[in-house]
């Protein structure tokens, strides 16, 4: 019985360090697996968008920009309008006092009670004329006085309304019932008031070169003006309609892209630089008049064979490729390279399409490379 126990239990022992050798012998033999940081790539075309770079300044834009003038001789009663606020058309911008309106009306008033008195002329000089009391000579003297009358009265009713008098107001005016001198001034057209050269009890001049330029400035700025210069050895490469992108040197990341809109007629004689115009949608209204920009203007397209920029290598002045000419086999291979854009390089000379080229990992090759 003893004998026995003895066998069994000499059995699981074996049994067990047989397991035990087992389980430790797969762990031992497992290959350690790592990521080769050698990566290969072969040259390929790339679409080369020929740019050229500028500089320029931001304008309004004059096309949907509107400059008020004094419409009379006046003085300036209230200004209704602040610099950078929002105005309609018909928006009220100034009241002046103006005896120009004051005389405007009277003329008026005047030319009606002439064509009234003329309307009477002539029809009795017509029934005077039909019972023979009176020569035709006379007839058309009257006919002529009644033609004048209606000409003054359509130049008066014309300057009360180039004066902003309404038809409604006419009828007053005739009865002399309305003799106000005060006009108000209103905006010709929506946008943003950039500009204002007025103030209460200012005198302004119609028509006279002492008065502002303009008492007000109404600018859209939805879209601005990119006015950039093109040096003359340049000028042949720029073209209508080219697309222009258009940076800040405050904020790089921010672009603006427009469409070439007029090219200057005239080289500048101090700067030889020509002008072109560029007309750019001012998102976010970043844009501000004046302001110093930088222009690229893409002024065509090509294929050419390119590289990622970590493939190239460069070293005691010398700008080469490690090309794989076999499994861990590498040689290098001189370049000549070309313009860098969206992390490519273009290659003039040196690589074909069927090249392969180390890409990343070159710094551990470059030692062994041939």
């Amino acid at each position: 019985m003893r004998i026995v126990l003895i066998m069994v239990l000499v059995g699981a022992l074996a049994a067990g360090c047989k397991d035990a050798k087992s389980a430790q012998t797969p762990a031992s033999r497992a290959p350690a697996t790592t990521q080769s940081p050698v990566r290969i790539v072969q040259p390929e075309p790339r679409t080369r968008t020929a740019v050229l770079e500028t500089t320029g300044k931001v304008q309004f834009n004059e096309e949907q920009l509107v400059r008020v003038n004094a419409p009379v001789t006046g003085r300036v009663l209230e200004v209704l309008t602040r610099p950078g606020e929002a105005v309609e058309a018909g928006h009220r911008l100034f009241v002046l006092d103006s005896p120009d309106l004051g005389q405007a009306k009277s003329d008026y008033a005047k030319a009606l009670s002439d064509l009234q008195r003329s309307e009477k002329a002539i029809k009795l000089a017509r029934e005077l004329f039909e019972i023979k009391a009176t020569a035709e000579k006379d007839l058309r003297e009257a006919e002529n006085d009644y033609n004048k009358a209606m000409a003054e009265r359509e130049r008066a009713a014309s300057r009360l309304r180039t004066l902003g008098v309404k038809p409604e107001q006419l009828k007053d005016i005739a009865a002399r019932a309305d003799a106000s001198t005060a006009i108000t001034v209103t905006a010709p057209r929506g946008g943003i008031v950039v500009e204002r050269n007025i103030t209460p009890g200012q005198v302004v001049t119609y028509g006279q070169s002492d008065t502002p330029v303009s008492l007000f400035v109404i600018a859209n700025l939805s879209t601005m003006w990119i006015l950039a210069d093109v040096y003359e050895p340049d000028v042949p490469r720029v073209r209508l309609g080219q697309t222009v992108r258009v940076t800040l040197p405050c904020c790089p990341q921010d672009r603006h892209e427009g469409k070439v809109a007029n090219i200057g007629a005239a080289i500048d004689k101090d700067s030889r630089t020509l002008k072109i115009r560029v007309v750019v949608p001012n998102v976010g209204g970043t844009l501000k008049a004046e302001m110093f920009v930088k222009a690229a203007i893409e002024t065509g397209a090509s294929q050419v064979l390119a590289l990622p920029q970590s493939a190239i290598q460069r070293q005691d002045g010398q700008t080469f490729v490690l090309l794989e000419k076999a499994a861990g086999e590498y040689a290098r291979r001189a370049v000549k390279t070309g313009a860098e854009f969206d992390g490519v390089v273009e290659i003039l000379d040196g690589v074909t399409p069927q090249d392969r080229v180390v890409s990343t990992g070159g710094v551990l090759l470059k030692r062994d490379a041939r």
